[in-house]
């Protein structure tokens, strides 16, 4: 297929990475390192991304396009890799001529409706030992009729295979579309946007049973003029690339035309996105989803976070719009006696989160607070009578512009030494803690590494004027 200059799909890639959430990608590689992509011919490294234990547990999805036309032994050898990496779900694309056992050895099942090749080219496969399903079903995507002489298939004519399945030990739903959009051709047209209108639909009818998510071969380039970026925020279907901001290739030289999306997305950390290669002429991608306590702020000493990207989708509801103040406020609440709460914010007028870090101190825990606020704010004031002022002591409250720009700190940089569960907690937001942190769209990274919460704790003390080594 063809595909755009290199060029334009960088100015593509940046103009949707100003457009989603404003996020810094340096410094989100910095706190997350390089763990989110592995490209074709690079094995993803070993990070805690693969190695943490998420709680609520992860949910992994894998989309494979496994090509059709490829001799049964590498066919296999391709599926076994994708089950490989303990997926939870796996969308897959050209496999109306593949037996259904081939598709999901073991403990995995697969649905697809079958009856002819067109119903049966997409097939959902999950982990029946975590999953159960509750509902299957069959949604036309594209029914536009014309080929070559000498081709079998019209390929206007497509489907997506779902499945709704729900988790054994939570009771949590989940629902899963495998789609392949028709390439664009002289015989039937350009058919992304209809297409594109045809999912949506599907993801409407599903979307009151929970999150959705959707994995295929779009056949458009990510960020090009074709994307139906409209289309999909319509029902807030977000592609994981616009949440990581790492767009890998998927198929050729140069081109991002496999995707996971997810409806819902604001209910996941999402991390731990790589591409890898296959025998089939695309890479498959694979993409990690952390539950995050969506509807509670309060503290809990067994609350563990798992590291990844969190965004809110003002679409949705409420809760949903505020999951980046929501970590804040969930990590804070959970930090108990004896750990240490770094606060660094450009200002810290947000009542709930000034309220948090006042019930930490009262549990026990250090509190330190640095802003940029060029004025006392009735905030700062009510924070200082708390915690005191000396930088010296193990809980304060300070203002300083010029040190936090010199420092180069982000809107808002949380660390807890420990909280809940979880040990060395690092997050990073270009959202201020002010009274609007909990509306519009915002986004924020979760590291768990020690090696990511030393090197946000230097500019932090750096703020300050205060030299530390990092423990």
């Amino acid at each position: 297929m063809r595909t755009q200059s290199q060029a334009t799909l960088r100015r593509a890639r940046m103009a949707t990475a100003l457009l989603t959430t404003g996020l810094t990608l340096g410094l989100a590689l910095g706190l997350l390192g390089s763990a989110l992509v592995a490209g074709h011919h690079s094995p993803a490294p070993a990070t805690d991304l693969e190695a943490a234990a998420y709680s609520p547990p992860r949910y992994r999805m894998v989309q494979a396009n496994i090509k059709a036309g490829m001799p049964t032994a590498r066919f296999k050898k391709d599926v076994r890799k994708v089950l490989d990496t303990a997926p939870d779900f796996v969308t897959y694309n050209e496999v109306n001529n593949r037996r259904a056992a081939d598709l999901a050895p073991g403990r995995y099942r697969v649905w697809r409706k079958g009856g002819n090749a067109y119903r049966a080219a997409t097939a959902v496969a999950w982990d029946d030992k975590v999953w159960k399903a509750t509902a299957k079903g069959l949604h036309r995507i594209s029914n536009k009729r014309g080929k070559p002489d000498g081709q079998r298939l019209h390929w206007g004519i497509r489907y997506a295979n779902w499945v709704t399945l729900e988790h054994r030990s939570t009771g949590k739903k989940v629902s899963v579309v495998a789609v392949h959009f028709a390439p664009k051709s002289k015989y039937y047209g350009d058919l992304v946007r209809p297409s594109a209108k045809a999912l949506n639909a599907l993801v409407k009818s599903l979307a009151g049973r929970g999150p959705v998510m959707v994995g295929g071969d779009l056949n458009v380039q990510y960020g090009g003029s074709r994307y139906p970026r409209d289309i999909f925020a319509a029902r807030h279907l977000t592609p994981s690339y616009d949440v990581t901001h790492q767009v890998p290739v998927t198929h050729g030289r140069a081109s991002t035309i496999d995707y996971v999306l997810a409806r819902g997305i604001a209910r996941f950390a999402t991390g731990n996105q790589r591409a890898f290669g296959l025998e089939s002429d695309h890479n498959a991608v694979s993409v990690d989803f952390s539950p995050l306590p969506v509807g509670s702020t309060s503290g809990s000493a067994k609350v563990r976070f798992g590291p990844g990207t969190v965004v809110t989708d003002p679409g949705l509801s409420a809760a949903e719009e505020q999951s980046v103040l929501r970590t804040v406020l969930k990590a804070v609440n959970s930090a108990q006696r004896g750990a240490t709460v770094h606060l660094a914010s450009r200002v810290a007028t947000n009542a709930r989160v000034v309220r948090a870090l006042k019930q930490a101190k009262s549990r026990g825990a250090h509190v330190q607070v640095v802003t940029a606020e060029r004025t006392t704010t009735d905030q700062m004031r009510s924070l200082q009578r708390v915690l005191g002022k000396d930088v010296n002591k193990q809980s304060w409250a300070v203002a300083r512009p010029d040190g936090y720009d010199g420092a180069g700190l982000r809107a808002t940089v949380l660390l807890v030494s420990r909280t809940g569960a979880t040990p060395a907690f690092a997050f990073s937001s270009s959202t201020q803690m002010s009274p609007s942190a909990g509306k519009g769209r915002r986004a924020g990274y979760i590291s768990v590494t020690k090696e990511s919460y030393d090197k946000l704790l230097k500019p932090f003390f750096s703020a300050v004027g205060r030299r530390v080594r990092a423990s």
